[in-house]
């Protein structure tokens, strides 16, 4: 199926991409927009193979920007994403950041533009796979959590302008993947359109359809 194809296609690229970092290159991607760069990388690793591909990057949806949408025929696929290293500090914001794009995800593919959507995190951060205390405890993205759907995520602010408490409609399993010998962990999370429409349809508190 062509679907399978943008998909396969745009995994292989991610995980090309995490490991060309993870192997010593991570030097290339730094400064402010280290994850523009990523996401630079990981589209050209898309348009490189012959399946016929394509990428764009921040393409405005609804008033946000998604990081990447990778199209061909039949509806694209929607990419949000997370790259953030040891020393970038911030880390109760990136967790809330990271459920964050997982409720933008679920919007993308809740509008029936987008085939799916898919989540993918790279850090060298170890506190990201721990489970947290503080204000951010609710959104922690600690190795083996699962998020339940309808589950309401509080904290007292956040960075973004995101709804609080934020409601998700589908079921998240993180499950980070540790690359080689490296320092660098991998988490890839879809979103489908039934699970993106899970509680929606059926009552999601009207905190989530802001």
């Amino acid at each position: 199926m062509i679907q399978d194809i943008k998909l396969s296609t745009t995994l292989a690229a991610w995980k090309t991409t995490a490991t060309y970092i993870a192997d010593g290159h991570s030097s290339e991607f730094v400064g402010r927009q280290k994850e523009g760069l990523v996401f630079r990388r990981l589209k050209q690793e898309i348009e490189g193979t012959s399946h016929g591909v394509k990428a764009e990057l921040e393409v405005p949806f609804d008033g946000w920007e998604i990081d990447l949408v990778a199209s061909g025929a039949g509806k694209p696929i929607a990419v949000e994403g997370k790259f953030k290293i040891r020393g970038d500090g911030a880390i109760p914001d990136n967790r809330k950041a990271a459920f964050f794009d997982l409720y933008k995800l679920e919007r993308y593919v809740r509008s029936g533009r987008f085939e799916q959507g898919l989540f993918v995190w790279l850090t060298d951060e170890g506190a990201y796979l721990r489970e947290p205390k503080g204000d951010s405890a609710d959104f922690s993205t600690h190795h083996g959590r699962t998020y339940r759907p309808g589950t309401p995520l509080h904290a007292r602010r956040s960075r973004n302008q995101m709804p609080l408490p934020l409601v998700l409609a589908g079921e998240y399993n993180f499950s980070w993947e540790k690359i080689g010998n490296s320092p660098w962990y991998v988490l890839v999370l879809k979103v489908l359109l039934q699970q993106a429409n899970n509680g929606f349809q059926s009552g999601t508190p009207q905190a989530a359809r802001r």
